[in-house]
């Protein structure tokens, strides 16, 4: 018995050590964080969790930030903004974007609407918005001498996802609407909607002027992001019951990064299939 007990306890103690050798590269990839100084007044940080803006005012008083990244990477990021206004502009729930909200305890911060307890769900009781955006919803405000739009586009990658554009840089953040080179993460406890989520992306293709995109994951990209997304879903939709249509995707999408447990080509599949029969 003590001999079979401690061969489990070998095993177990193997794999776990293979896992952390294989998710190592993989976490690596999430917290390395990218600092891009896009013009002078506006900062754009990708990785360490989500990607994140920060916008300054030309005197330097008021800043928006949109995402707030998560561990060491949101307090790095904290750490950068002097500003003594401050707006958060949360794209959705999930802790790698909302991870750092309580280190702005003076902070408006600006979501969708969400639930209290969805929000706590899905950001681990980071802190609650104070101002909530209802589907369809867009707040307009001025930082310096730029106009930021604030919409929640409805259901898509969560129950209540929110963009925002700042017009006179024809700058979209599209958080996690947009993963670019990934597989994306669905997930049905957030409200993952792929049918509406397809009809968002075509929304913000005519509803604004977009020269630079900036995706929840990824580099920093164009509108043609909207239309790559879009046809992601819309190809693997059209595939199924087509074996062949779906092993061209594979090759087609095969260098696109996954998250261990969490996306993939089989795993959005899967969830579009599940859709389709209102799963």
């Amino acid at each position: 018995m003590k001999k079979a007990l401690i061969i489990i306890v070998s095993i177990i103690v193997v794999v776990l050590a293979i896992g952390v050798i294989l998710l190592r590269p993989v976490y690596q990839k999430l917290i390395a964080v990218e600092t891009i100084k896009y013009d002078t007044q506006l900062t754009i940080y990708t990785g360490g969790g989500g990607n994140s803006i920060v916008l300054t005012s030309e005197d330097g008083t008021k800043a928006l930030i949109v995402d707030t990244k998560m561990g060491g990477a949101a307090k790095d990021l904290k750490n950068s903004v002097k500003a003594g206004e401050i707006i958060i502009a949360s794209t959705h729930s999930h802790s790698d974007h909302t991870g750092g909200n309580s280190l702005y305890p003076s902070a408006k911060i600006i979501a969708g609407a969400y639930t209290r307890e969805q929000w706590d769900i899905d950001s681990g009781k980071s802190r609650n918005p104070d101002i909530l955006l209802k589907a369809g919803e867009e707040k307009i405000i001025r930082i310096g001498t730029e106009k930021v739009h604030i919409r929640n586009v409805g259901p898509a990658h969560t129950m209540n996802d929110v963009v925002v554009y700042f017009e006179n840089r024809k700058f979209l953040a599209a958080g996690d609407l947009i993963f670019l080179d990934m597989h994306p993460a669905l997930l049905t406890k957030s409200g993952s909607n792929v049918k509406l989520w397809i009809g968002a992306l075509g929304d913000l293709y005519n509803r604004y002027n977009v020269k630079t995109l900036l995706p929840g994951h990824g580099k920093v990209s164009d509108r043609t992001a909207l239309i790559v997304m879009k046809d992601y879903f819309v190809s693997i939709g059209d595939s199924i019951g087509n074996p062949e249509k779906q092993a061209e995707l594979k090759k087609k999408y095969k260098d696109y990064f996954s998250l261990p447990f969490m996306s993939g080509f089989d795993k959005t599949l899967k969830y579009i299939e599940n859709e389709k029969k209102g799963r």
